[in-house]
């Protein structure tokens, strides 16, 4: 009986797809003249270099993506938080203003409001004469009442 063949792998397919490239480099560069192969070799250098800052470009592409994605997630958190401090700040108020039970009341009575006396404003015209003090004049005796006894 002969043996099973086994089932090619992806390694296998790879490393002859590598051995087939290599091969076919070699016999180009033997065909090429110098001066030409030297331009290849710059060309290629030229564009992984090229192709080393694109990748850079994309990973700070999803650097900031990434730090973008950690920021919306933050402020979600934020929004939640601050609505759930919204509802305990309601909750504190309604339980607050709940109405008290019914109690009859007397109705205060007003204060007045006390004004302030106007201020008396000196007028810019010559001030007035001095009226003359008034006389003092002597006590009258008292008269004792009819039916006092003098005395």
């Amino acid at each position: 009986m002969a043996a099973k063949k086994r089932p090619s792998t992806q390694s296998d397919l790879l490393n002859r797809a590598v051995k087939a490239g290599t091969s076919a480099l070699r016999q180009a560069k033997r065909r090429l003249p110098p001066d030409i192969r030297k331009q290849i070799d710059r060309t290629v250098k030229e564009g992984q270099k090229t192709i080393h800052v694109a990748i850079k470009q994309v990973e700070t592409r999803l650097d900031r993506t990434a730090r973008q994605a950690d920021l919306e997630r933050a402020m979600k958190r934020l929004d939640e938080l601050s609505r759930q401090v919204r509802n305990m700040a309601a909750g504190a108020a309604a339980s607050r203003t709940r109405p008290a039970p019914a109690v009859t009341r007397r109705a205060a009575p007003r204060k007045s409001v006390t004004r302030k006396p106007a201020t008396r404003q000196v007028p810019a015209t010559k001030p007035a004469a001095r009226k003359p003090a008034a006389r003092k004049t002597a006590p009258k005796p008292e008269r004792p009442d009819i039916g006092e006894p003098l005395g």
